[in-house]
């Protein structure tokens, strides 16, 4: 019998926070009559064995893996193509659904091409990292077009076939590519806040540092196609505040608790000063 959803998850090096994410999620998954395919990105830690003692317990759950050690979007691509029904779901798996997250998501479809959900911060996060990251209101694109959170997202196929899958060629930052194709097709992104999703950010300045610098480095290219298809474009300057910001706040460095906001800001920073090399296109 085919599915009434599909949940896709890929799972990188998340032994310590998927059995919490799956603790929340296959109830609903098997209430719904849907099937959760966990994909194990090419993990070094114990992934593969909580998925496939998930996968013992529970019919719901499909285990599969795919060893070659690309990204996320790569790892997104690959857990659809696994996916029997004609509705796809996604979520992360060291994030933590809400109650009713597969319901919610599921009575949005029934109205709504392509849907993303509300990210929740405060439970999972201390307060200095919500200060140096924000409260996870619904994003968009340096208000031109909304985000459709890759961690939070439902769609039905035909949407994805249309579009297309997520670029594996980006850095990060692949669900911005996806929603600014999504709206040239002119497909809208519906919110749906009972949808909720408790995002968990890194902690060590290290991670901050490289995750701000990826999706630092993932931007210009986006703005670029943004530019090419509409004319449209984010101010050259859209990040003078950040960098005025990080020379006023240098002597956070001495303190452990705001080294991790200023690693954060100063990774984007760089990060896009990479992408506006590589993409020969001017986003400060």
């Amino acid at each position: 019998m085919t599915p009434t959803a599909s949940i896709a998850m890929p799972c990188h090096d998340a032994e310590a926070t998927l059995p919490g994410q799956l603790d929340r999620l296959v109830p609903q998954v098997e209430g719904a009559g849907a099937e959760l395919v966990l994909l194990d990105n090419n993990s070094t830690d114990g992934t593969a064995r909580v998925i496939a003692e998930a996968a013992s317990r529970s019919s719901a759950v499909v285990a599969t893996a795919d060893h070659c050690g690309r990204g996320v979007a790569y790892a997104r691509n690959a857990a659809v193509a696994r996916c029997r029904s004609d509705r796809i779901l996604f979520c992360d798996a060291d994030d933590l659904v809400g109650d009713g997250w597969v319901e919610a998501m599921l009575a949005a479809l029934e109205s709504h091409e392509v849907v993303t959900g509300s990210l929740e911060v405060e439970s999972l996060n201390s307060e200095t990292m919500i200060a140096s990251r924000g409260r996870g209101a619904t994003p968009s694109f340096y208000g031109i077009y909304t985000v459709a959170a890759g961690g939070n997202l439902a769609m039905h196929r035909s949407a994805w076939e249309r579009i297309g899958p997520l670029d594996d060629g980006l850095p990060s930052l692949e669900d911005q590519d996806w929603s600014l194709r999504a709206w040239l097709a002119g497909v809208e992104v519906a919110h749906e806040p009972r949808a909720v999703v408790h995002y968990r950010y890194r902690t060590r300045w290290q991670e901050l540092w490289r995750q701000g610098w990826i999706y630092g480095r993932s931007r210009p290219p986006i703005a670029r196609r943004l530019f090419e298809a509409t004319g449209s474009r984010p101010p050259r300057l859209a990040g003078m505040r950040s960098w005025i910001w990080l020379m006023v706040h240098v002597p956070d460095l001495v303190s452990r608790s705001r080294r991790a906001r200023w690693a954060w800001v100063a990774g984007n920073r760089v990060g896009q000063l990479r992408g506006c090399l590589e993409a020969r296109f001017v986003l400060l």
